[in-house]
């Protein structure tokens, strides 16, 4: 049986334009959809689609830290909703103007990896990055459902952490990252927790 780094490493075979457009649903989904399964899947699709990018940019050991990461993540998050599962109504705006965001959205990533694109990095990467950071942002304006706004909170950092893979590449530096964005996980939950132990309290009352 194939161990993960070898899993990785027969992943990597795959182009970064592939990838990229993996990022490009993914991060969409976490956008459009409100079942919170499915979304979880498009969050760990991300961090192991970003996983493969890094690997033909640094060393594939490196990316798998982060392609572990994320799975930890998504496994507090996932255990956090099986215990509160979210609520129907999740964003603030209907499916219509979320669907005329995303490609605002696109057209605006594409815009800024074209005039200002990121030092150091591949174009595909530079849209990569500012794409994750938009769609997490847009995620964050359009719920205050704890779960799901985790969600848009760590697509943003991860834009941020393709970009910064690339500048320092020490392994010390990613496991650091790396606790700091479980840290995080474990505040989503709580405060997702906490929330829904206000809302029973509320309808006790």
């Amino acid at each position: 049986m194939p161990t993960l780094p070898e899993i990785l490493d027969k992943l990597s075979l795959l182009t970064a334009t592939s990838a990229v457009i993996g990022l490009v649903v993914a991060a969409g989904l976490i956008v459009l959809i409100e079942d919170w399964r499915l979304s979880l899947a498009a969050l760990l699709a991300q961090y192991t689609l970003v996983g493969i990018l890094l690997t033909g940019l640094i060393f594939p050991r490196v990316a798998l830290v982060k392609v572990i990461v994320g799975a930890l993540i998504c496994a507090v998050l996932y255990l956090t909703a099986l215990r509160i599962p979210p609520p129907g109504e999740i964003f603030t705006l209907g499916l219509p103007f979320r669907l005329l965001a995303i490609p605002v959205a696109g057209l605006a990533a594409f815009g800024l990896a074209r005039c200002h694109p990121l030092p150091q990095v591949p174009s595909e990467i530079s849209f990569a990055c500012y794409w994750l950071s938009l769609l997490g942002l847009l995620t964050l304006m359009l719920t205050e459902e704890p779960l799901k706004a985790g969600q848009g909170l760590l697509t943003f950092i991860l834009g941020f952490e393709l970009f910064y893979a690339n500048l320092e590449q020490s392994l010390a530096v990613i496991g650091l990252l790396g606790m700091a964005d479980l840290l995080l996980a474990l505040v989503i939950a709580y405060l997702a927790v906490a929330e829904r132990g206000e809302l029973a309290e509320e309808e006790k009352r």
